[in-house]
């Protein structure tokens, strides 16, 4: 059997296999667990032979209880009326104004990219930072109560205390035989 990715997978030894990689069979990459079985494709691949196809389909069926989506296929219909959607979406976002500055921003990035002054960009068009504050420290910057060393009266330093630890109970038990009555006494 031989399948094509449709998108990346993770093997258990760690190897990233990329989206389009044929895997299966003949290939570079077999599909097959530690113990040399076949293993049970994903949904994220498409069987490239009958088997292998039947294979994929069974796990759609038993997942999302139909088969894979591009078997069903689209009408010509409804594909062209997605289309239409989508044109008169991209006309009344032509002659829209941004409604926030980052809308704004992201128009003129790919307004730019178009026009090739732009390439691809890991992440979106953000708002600059603020400048940065320079005020000198103030009390809040002062060593605290819980710094590693503290001053004594002679200015000297010393190790803080530790932490506070429980002491143990007086008696033996360490748990009241009844609390509730112990805390809340009758009368």
């Amino acid at each position: 059997m031989k399948y094509r990715l449709l998108g990346p997978h993770v093997l258990a030894d760690g190897q990233m296999i990329d989206a389009g990689t044929e895997v299966g069979d003949d290939t570079d990459v077999p599909w097959k667990d530690i113990d040399g079985k076949e293993m049970e494709p994903t949904t994220q691949m498409e069987g490239l032979d009958d088997a292998s196809r039947d294979k994929v389909r069974e796990v759609h069926q038993r997942l999302y209880g139909q088969g894979p989506s591009w078997e069903r296929g689209q009408s010509e219909a409804a594909r062209e009326a997605h289309e239409q959607q989508a044109e008169e979406q991209r006309k009344l976002d032509e002659g829209s104004e941004p409604v926030s500055p980052q809308q704004k921003a992201e128009r003129e990035w790919e307004k730019e990219f178009k026009d090739g002054k732009r390439g691809e960009a890991g992440m979106a068009p953000t708002i600059p930072p603020r400048a940065p504050v320079t005020s000198p420290p103030g009390a809040a910057r002062q060593p605290s109560h819980t710094s590693a060393a503290s001053t004594t009266r002679s200015g000297q330093t010393a190790p803080a205390p530790g932490p506070a630890t429980p002491k143990a109970p007086d008696k033996d038990e360490v748990r009241p035989t009844k609390p509730n009555e112990e805390q809340y006494p009758k009368g």
